[in-house]
């Protein structure tokens, strides 16, 4: 049976600030805040059924309003980096924030992380419902999301993302938590992954699709089979340490991506509707968090998707609903 509490409540310029904490029967629970809709811990059982944290948070619910690294936030309007910030749609150029050099990320400068959602409590779940004026970041299109967290008996944390719009429109949603299935201040560049996909995109310096798709097989990108993150990094030759890689859903494949941890026999199984996972290994955490405490594992659309007319679409068509759905599953 699940059990759900409002935490904590406090109030800056008007606005209620929550933290909702979801339970289930055996005591595993996930918490989370109306600051970015965002995830603030989920803590599951070992393999000796002790139950401990395993995504970094910040120890006062206030210090996620100045957050810089996208805590366990809701993206959007768009995920990733968007080139030269501008797209153009209907033969329309649409200008965007640069808040990443000269290009847009994350949405820009009032991306859905910065925004204090509205809430209600449903039987088994707590919904977050926010809206995005026409124009914001540039984007077109009045814009409402609604995005829902459940926590089950099993341990799977599933986020659900409805998002309407009044004009056409690129929308592109994940969650940017990051786990250390440790729950200890250990790295993570021992833990193993494997990702269902064949290819991967390249990426520039600045992170930005080529446009050119790749086979992973034989390359340091080739996580088909559970592999540490370490070991595969040394293979690599780009300006990065760690990764910052979308890999390609492979096709009649449930799971996205699976990482484990060898020390507490925690294995993390990413299931979405979307059609691939961006992962990130923290390399840039800094002051209280150390780079590589924290791995993110964004089910998402292709990254820059609306500058490539071959990646799969982001588009939400007027007054169309669209929903898709990440489901973190712990065992």
């Amino acid at each position: 049976m699940v059990n759900i509490v409002k935490q904590e409540s406090i109030f800056r310029g008007g606005q209620e600030i929550a933290l909702f904490r979801i339970s289930n029967s055996s005591g595993a629970y996930a918490e989370v805040t109306n600051i970015g809709a965002s995830v603030v811990s989920i803590v599951v059982p070992d393999k000796k059924g002790v139950l401990s944290n395993v995504v970094l948070r910040y120890n006062k619910l206030e210090d996620y309003l100045s957050d810089t690294f996208y805590l366990g936030a809701t993206i959007g309007r768009v995920s990733n980096r968007i080139s030269n910030a501008c797209f153009s749609m209907d033969s329309i150029v649409y200008h965007l924030d640069k808040n990443d050099g000269k290009n847009s990320n994350h949405g820009g400068f009032n991306g859905l992380n910065k925004k204090i959602f509205n809430y209600y409590i449903n039987n088994e779940s707590v919904t977050f419902y926010t809206e995005s004026p026409d124009g914001e970041g540039g984007f077109p299109g009045n814009l409402k999301l609604r995005v829902t967290y459940s926590f089950s008996d099993t341990n799977d944390l599933q986020i659900e993302y409805k998002a309407l719009s009044d004009k056409r429109t690129s929308v592109n949603f994940t969650n940017h938590a990051y786990f250390n299935l440790s729950s200890t201040k250990n790295t993570i560049l021992d833990n193993q992954l494997k990702v269902n996909a064949e290819k991967y995109l390249e990426t520039d310096n600045e992170f930005l699709p080529t446009g050119r798709i790749l086979y992973i097989k034989n390359t340091a990108f080739d996580f088909s089979d559970y592999r540490t993150v370490n070991e595969m990094s040394l293979l690599k030759k780009d300006n990065l340490e760690g990764y910052n890689a979308y890999f390609i859903r492979q096709d009649n494949k449930e799971v996205l991506g699976s990482v484990k941890d060898i020390t507490s026999g925690r294995v993390l199984d990413v299931y979405s509707t979307m059609p691939g996972i961006l992962f990130y290994t923290g390399d840039f955490l800094t002051g209280q968090f150390l780079p590589f405490q924290g791995l993110c594992l964004e089910a998402q659309y292709y990254p820059d998707a609306m500058n490539h007319t071959d990646f799969a679409s982001n588009i939400l068509e007027p007054k169309e609903e669209k929903t898709d759905v990440i489901t973190y599953s712990f065992r």
